[in-house]
């Protein structure tokens, strides 16, 4: 007696919903669902936008995840209500922090971002939507550059297209890259482009504070037709670090350096003497904001260290 047997084929998840995936395998989208036995580990390992995954196929275009491969990064993130590990995407190679030249700049918000990948241990690029707003791009440039350590700065308009074939460096057809950023700093326009049509809805920022709408709900991985995978994103208003111990890691690597030659080993870095940190900061070689943001960053690990040894 003959029994039928799913076929079992590689794919990729494109989409998350609350009790289904979208998965794409050998060019056709299957909506899918998982084995119980993920809803017996980690919610972190439940499958991911980016994962590839091993799916049993059904009928009717349907199938269920059976498991899914090692991943080569993780971009996650804390939850914003409780101490909760979200894993936002996977297996992607380039981290576009898109910031919108307009009321969304904030250099200190970059900077979370880019600590953010960093301990995703992906690729950080920094891209500067809405160069037609502004009249002296080359100030914004300078002021990110001097915050972005060595990645790459780049200013573009996804409305006049200006400056946009600078994505064509990154991607081949092996590579991944998700965009990241606030709420109307323009990553769908971004995505419409690249795509060359309007998949992505998008609308515009509001007039008093260019804040956006959330016009992207779900996480979203999309093929581009010039070669490789980019996923479109919801902004974010919080971003909460998964690991505060490596936080200073290559973002603040500079004051870091300046630290192991301090004259006193316990040197506080704000007001003690031979300070080699604020040695620097009076010469300019250290943003004052910079270092300030540093400071904040290494308070909130002492706390996260205290509250481990009251429990």
């Amino acid at each position: 007696m003959m029994t039928d047997i799913p076929q079992t084929v590689r794919g990729r998840v494109i989409t998350e919903h609350k009790a289904s995936y979208v998965v794409v395998a050998d060019s056709k989208e299957y909506v899918a669902s998982i084995r119980g036995h993920f809803h017996e580990g980690e919610a972190t390992q439940f499958p991911k936008v980016g994962d590839y995954v091993v799916l049993s196929v059904l009928e009717d275009e349907k199938a269920i995840i059976e498991s899914i491969e090692p991943r080569r990064s993780e971009v996650k993130r804390k939850s914003a209500h409780d101490d909760t590990v979200q894993v936002m995407v996977t297996n992607v190679d380039y981290v576009f922090i898109v910031m919108g030249l307009d009321d969304d700049f904030n250099l200190r918000r970059l900077e979370r971002y880019l600590v953010l990948s960093e301990q995703a241990n992906t690729t950080p690029v920094i891209i500067l939507n809405k160069s037609d707003v502004v009249d002296n791009i080359a100030l914004y440039v300078g002021q990110v550059s001097e915050v972005a350590g060595t990645a790459p700065v780049h200013a573009v308009s996804a409305i006049t297209g200006a400056g946009m074939e600078i994505f064509d460096e990154y991607f081949t057809d092996e590579i991944t890259a998700v965009l990241l950023g606030s709420s109307g700093a323009g990553k769908s326009t971004i995505t419409n482009h690249l795509l060359g049509n309007e998949t992505q809805d998008t609308k515009e920022v509001r007039s008093f504070d260019s804040r956006g709408r959330h016009t992207t709900t779900t996480r979203e991985l999309f093929k581009l037709p010039n070669g490789g995978y980019l996923i479109d994103t919801p902004g974010m208003r919080e971003l909460g670090f998964v690991s505060e111990e490596d936080i200073t890691d290559g973002t603040f690597a500079d004051i870091e350096v300046l630290t192991y030659a301090c004259k006193f080993p316990n040197c506080d870095h704000v007001k003690s003497a031979g300070c080699a940190v604020q040695t620097a900061i009076t010469a300019g070689e250290i943003n004052q904001k910079h270092f300030d943001n540093y400071v904040k960053l290494q308070a909130r690990k002492s706390e996260t260290r205290n509250a481990r040894k009251r429990d």
